[in-house]
């Protein structure tokens, strides 16, 4: 179990706390964390049976696009998946927070297009963003948050995973840290990130690198 939080982390000060960016077409990127994750995109690894975006080690395959979100001025708690590829069909989709495998206290994020589905567990209607800011470099950044935690008690984690494959990702996982999932949190190997949301600067390509055209 890793549990240390980076000194860019304990440098961002907290502003407020509203609605998910309207009218907002970017991406997660992890801030924090370690060396792999800290800066990178979130990937959906098309090329890999994942089901959340992650962050995998260098270099990347081309398919692997970034997890893209787009944020209704109309619906600014919800965050919308703009496809970046031909197949599957742009159908609408959504990223949410998944506690279909248990763990208490513990979700993970994930894309799915049947939010609702009898039998999962998947939070998506109350995304927020948290203006936070960094005193070092003068900036202030838009970091993701769920729901009403007025007391500061849940946070980003990014978990790192091995596939079947064998090939290793951090995924991110927003959880309380407790007495009911100390168990899980001992056995993972998990760095504390946090997840801000970075404007796009090119348009959906299906054939470009990321699934983004960018100079």
């Amino acid at each position: 179990m890793k549990s240390t939080t980076t000194s860019l982390l304990t440098a961002l000060s907290a502003l407020a706390v509203s609605p998910a960016l309207a009218d907002f077409d970017g991406f997660f990127r992890f801030i924090g964390g370690n060396s792999i994750i800290s800066g990178e995109r979130l990937r959906l690894n098309n090329s890999i049976p994942w089901i959340s975006p992650g962050v995998s080690h260098a270099p990347y395959n081309p398919a692997d696009h970034y997890s893209r979100i787009y944020i209704n001025d109309t619906t600014p708690n919800l965050l919308y998946v703009v496809p970046t590829n031909p197949h599957p069909p742009p159908v609408p989709g959504y990223y949410a927070l998944s506690g279909t495998e248990g763990v208490p206290d513990a979700y993970r994020l994930v894309q799915t297009y049947r939010p609702d589905e009898e039998g999962s567990v998947n939070l998506y209607k109350d995304w927020k963003v948290k203006k936070a800011c960094d005193k070092a470099k003068n900036e202030t950044r838009a970091l993701l948050r769920y729901g009403a935690d007025l007391y500061g008690e849940w946070r980003w984690i990014a978990v790192r995973e091995i596939g079947y494959t064998g090939a290793e990702r951090w995924v991110p996982w927003w959880v309380k840290p407790s007495e009911a999932n100390i168990g899980n949190l001992t056995a993972w190997d998990y760095d504390v990130a946090d997840l801000e949301l970075v404007k796009a600067e090119g348009g959906v390509n299906s054939n470009a690198p990321g699934g983004v055209e960018e100079n």
